[in-house]
């Protein structure tokens, strides 16, 4: 059976503003990068066609990314690199650029766990299809030798890849960039209250107007209608990888699309990781980053980082679990809904 990433179920984050005075925000939403992407401004008081066209901005903004980092259009810019880096240098727009030295800042940082070079194996499962599979532990193997960001050379602007064989996805950390770039729009354009949510990925900015009533909900990763618990934040981003965005089960086995890059298996140790960071490019890459690591070498990394949180959902023994991170400990609310849920989960109902 295979599960696409569905417009709806992707929204795992949720944010609620609750005030004894209903805040009725200017919200736009739109259908783009596989999900969900809505804008909504705060009291702005501004007339609504000048909000308009502002939102029409960060959304043009938004399709641009989407169009130079979509590896399933074969007109993109990043297909263009994937075809032809193995051969011949290429130069990169600011996007890719941007993108790709934002992706080798989280390589580093989780010893390999981020790896956009992960594309050369991700193939191989097709996960995007309707037959995905489970390739093979020699095509695995020969496969893997040209997955690690050693295989790219970067000169100034100029790409080139090791081998034919090297490609690159940047699907892990696009979306998040390309929030910053809306939110970067709405800024530049006087919006100083606002969220741009890209199906669960999101970032806030804020005003008085709104400070101290966001909250961020988290979705139960096995039970789409039951919430895991909830905190508060004013601004910042929030981003969530977990191993029911799209996958496949045979044989009673869940395959999902977040490999590891050192097995080219997807990664088993987590079911959702959720990062809190200022920007949602880093919040988006160290998602997935952690997601590989696991719940224990993971957390380690968060509180390494500087303004940086996370909650990590994971199994043990036949039930779910959950850590955080030292910032979020004593500031998440868990939902008693989710401890039901979990129980019934283990009992298989």
């Amino acid at each position: 059976m295979i599960k696409r990433l569905s417009l709806i179920s992707a929204l795992l984050l949720l944010i609620n503003c609750s005030s004894r005075d209903q805040i009725q925000p200017y919200e736009r939403t739109r259908v783009m990068m596989d999900t969900f992407v809505q804008i909504s401004i705060y009291d702005q008081n501004r007339p609504v066609k000048e909000l308009e066209q502002i939102v029409d901005l960060a959304f043009k903004r938004i399709e641009e990314i989407d169009r130079i980092t979509n590896n399933y259009d074969e007109s993109s810019f990043i297909s263009l690199v994937n075809r032809e880096a193995g051969k011949n240098a290429i130069a990169l727009d600011t996007v890719l650029y941007e993108l790709i030295i934002a992706s080798d800042s989280v390589y580093k940082l989780s010893d390999g766990a981020f790896d956009i070079t992960i594309e050369t194996v991700k193939r191989l499962w097709n996960f995007t299809q309707d037959n995905p599979r489970i390739p093979g532990d020699s095509l695995l193997q020969l496969k893997l030798q040209w997955v690690g960001t050693h295989h790219i050379k970067i000169d100034n602007y100029n790409i080139r890849f090791n081998s034919p064989e090297v490609k690159i996805d940047l699907g892990a950390i696009a979306k998040g960039y390309a929030i910053d770039q809306a939110i970067q729009v709405l800024t530049e354009n006087g919006i100083t209250d606002a969220m741009v949510n890209g199906g669960g990925d999101l970032r806030t900015i804020c005003s008085d107007l709104t400070t101290g009533k966001r909250r961020v909900w988290i979705k139960h990763p096995r039970k789409p209608d039951v919430l895991f618990g909830y905190f508060k934040m004013d601004e910042g981003s929030v981003a969530t990888s977990g191993d029911y965005e799209r996958y496949f089960t045979y044989d009673s086995v869940r395959y999902h699309h977040i490999l590891d890059p050192k097995t080219g298996y997807p990664a088993r140790e987590c079911v959702s990781v959720t990062i809190t960071a200022p920007g949602a490019t880093e919040a988006d890459g160290l998602a997935t980053a952690v997601f590989v690591l696991g719940h224990e070498r993971g957390l380690e990394l968060i509180e390494r980082l500087p303004d940086v949180e996370g909650i990590i959902i994971f199994e043990k023994q036949g039930k779910l679990d959950w850590k955080a991170s030292s910032g979020l400990r004593k500031k998440i609310k868990i939902s008693k809904k989710f401890t039901t849920a979990t129980l019934i989960l283990q009992q298989g109902v």
